[in-house]
């Protein structure tokens, strides 16, 4: 258990140091949009982004997925993995390009044809990029992200500051950006070592579908959590205020990159060890690892919006900033529900995860259309956060069908605590809100590393120790 402990440190700080290169180039980005770009072309580029976010796992039926989750099995077949799943990316391209054509016809809408392609190579990117993951290749995974991303901030740069081409040139980064990451992990993967047209499977075709499908109206439910509160947004408020939401919304970007760190070495770790006897102990401790982590982050994260947003937004953009302690609160109870949803990955039980994700959508998008006749742009937030919180709730009870998880719930009410204690300070906007938060946040800290010194001390003896 030491090496798997080990290698889920190293795992993650890979996937660490990939991340935060990554979104820190991101947060680079948001000035220049900002600036080059108006409330509304912003916020007609970023919906049409996040549209293709929504769609893309339709475009393969999730195939990727079970290309990981089967990449990942000792005996398992990598050449037939990748076979198969590229099979049947391709095979669904055609009918995805029809569905454009008829969107287009339909609609009349100008970045119908952006929309489709950056679906089609986001599909194909990521097929590649799960197989590579589940072949054990972190580095060449996290070394693609930072790459592309160099390619988006060259790309949005030129075509936004030098040719002023507006949405359409945010658009194009973006793809430039996707097919730049497909590229990288193609080669470097040697991707083409593990496809023939002989290695095409049927029974490992019907199975991957079979383990993928319950993943795809799970990856939509998802959206509709993450994102419909820009769009209720637009509807109810307008484009601008949408756009501001749509600004403030990227600042939780710090929080999100924590959870995603954490989400990809945890989906290896866990599908690695779920078959050994003392998984429960074992998921229990990264557990209470991981939640102390994303309290104490989350906390000095909140703790900093203010002084954060000075540096991020734009003039135009600032009042937009006391959305953000909320926005950040919510990513931190979105990790929760990312903790325990990998777990149903593990188990090959995917049916539960889905109808979680639907009940938080459902709960998110009738909150959020209610309450934003009533309290305008806070109304999608707090329905967010609702759902995120029924989210997590549920599984943490579901998932102990198959391993229980040991919570620490007083440490958990502490920190969660503390937190809403920041957001209530920092979005009232009383004075010296951001000083106090400060000192919030080092006494969580504090409390932590009282309360956690035996797992520390553990921790420590573990990684002094050879083997």
């Amino acid at each position: 258990m030491k090496r798997a402990y080990k290698r889920l440190v190293s795992d993650t700080m890979v996937f660490a140091v990939g991340n935060m290169l990554t979104k820190l180039m991101q947060f680079l980005l948001l000035p220049m949009y900002t600036a080059l770009l108006s409330t509304e072309q912003y916020g007609i580029g970023e919906l049409v982004n996040n549209m293709s976010e929504l769609l893309y796992p339709l475009c393969c039926l999730g195939i990727y997925e079970g290309v990981f989750r089967y990449s990942i099995d000792r005996d398992s077949d990598p050449r037939k993995v990748l076979s198969t799943g590229v099979s049947v990316a391709f095979a669904l391209a055609p009918v995805v390009a029809v569905v454009g054509i008829a969107g287009y016809a339909f609609t009349g809408f100008d970045y119908t044809w952006y929309l489709v392609t950056l679906c089609l190579v986001t599909s194909f990117k990521t097929v590649c990029m799960q197989f590579a993951k589940g072949l054990g290749k972190t580095k060449l995974y996290a070394a693609s992200g930072v790459i592309s991303t160099l390619v988006l901030c060259g790309a949005g740069y030129l075509l936004l500051g030098v040719l002023r081409a507006g949405i359409t040139g945010y658009l194009l980064a973006l793809i430039l950006c996707q097919a730049t990451q497909l590229l990288l992990v193609t080669i470097g993967a040697r991707m083409w070592r593990y496809f023939s047209l002989g290695s095409i499977d049927g029974d490992l075709m019907r199975r991957l579908l079979r383990y993928s499908i319950p993943m795809v109206p799970n990856a939509l439910a998802w959206w509709f959590v993450n994102l419909s509160g820009r769009y209720i947004v637009l509807f109810s408020s307008g484009i601008a205020v949408a756009g501001l939401y749509t600004a403030a919304s990227k600042l939780p970007a710090v929080m999100n990159m924590l959870v995603s760190v954490f989400q990809q070495a945890w989906q290896i770790f866990s599908a690695r060890e779920y078959s050994a006897a003392d998984r429960s102990r074992s998921f229990s401790i990264v557990f209470r690892v991981y939640s102390a982590l994303l309290l104490c982050a989350g906390s000095l994260a909140i703790a900093i919006t203010e002084p954060l947003s000075r540096v991020m937004l734009s003039s135009g953009f600032y009042e937009a900033r006391l959305f953000v302690p909320l926005l950040m609160f919510g990513a931190v109870v979105n990790g929760y529900s990312t903790y325990f949803g990998v777990l149903y990955n593990a188990a090959k039980q995917n049916r539960m995860i889905f109808v979680t994700t639907v009940v938080g959508a459902l709960s998110n998008v009738v909150l959020s259309v209610l309450l934003a006749t009533e309290i305008g742009v806070w109304g999608p937030i707090v329905g967010s956060v609702v759902a995120y919180s029924i989210i997590s709730i549920s599984r943490a009870f579901d998932t102990r069908k198959f391993v229980r998880i040991e919570m620490d719930l007083p440490y958990q009410v502490v920190g969660l605590s503390v937190l809403l204690a920041e957001v209530a300070l920092l979005s009232i906007g009383i004075v010296h809100a951001t000083t106090i938060s400060l000192g919030l946040s080092v006494a969580l800290v504090a409390f932590t590393i009282v309360r956690y010194r035996g797992l520390l001390g553990g921790a420590t003896a573990i990684f002094k120790r050879k083997g």
